[in-house]
């Protein structure tokens, strides 16, 4: 079996795994958002930037690894209606933003204030 079978094999396998390709990385959509996942104010609180990935619409501080697109993201993806999808390479969960992928972590991180954490 020559290489390129091989890739088109495990590229079939996982789109049958519901794993899309997009930018060279695979995606799997988790889910939608739901009430138990609180507002807007506390979904945010859980995304962060991530630099791993490197996804984002612009070079910001030299940072883009691949360049990202809202709209062509969801074009490519399985699912129009996911808002968390899981990443293959990085075994993260992310959130597909404006201008960016960021990673969306389930329990926020804790603040410091004066040396006291909240």
């Amino acid at each position: 079996m020559t290489e390129t079978q091989e890739e088109r094999l495990r590229e079939n396998s996982l789109r049958e795994k519901g794993y899309f390709l997009y930018q060279g990385c695979h995606f799997k959509p988790v889910r939608k958002f739901t009430e138990k996942d609180g507002d807007l104010n506390k979904i945010v609180r859980r995304l962060r930037r991530e630099d791993e990935l490197g996804m984002t619409a612009a070079d910001y501080y030299g940072k883009q690894k691949h360049p990202y697109s809202y709209e062509e993201f969801y074009a490519a993806s399985t699912d129009k209606k996911a808002d968390v999808f899981f990443c293959l390479e990085t075994m993260k969960e992310y959130v597909p933003c404006t201008h960016e992928m960021q990673e969306y972590v389930m329990q926020p991180e804790k603040k410091q204030d004066r040396g006291k954490i909240r």
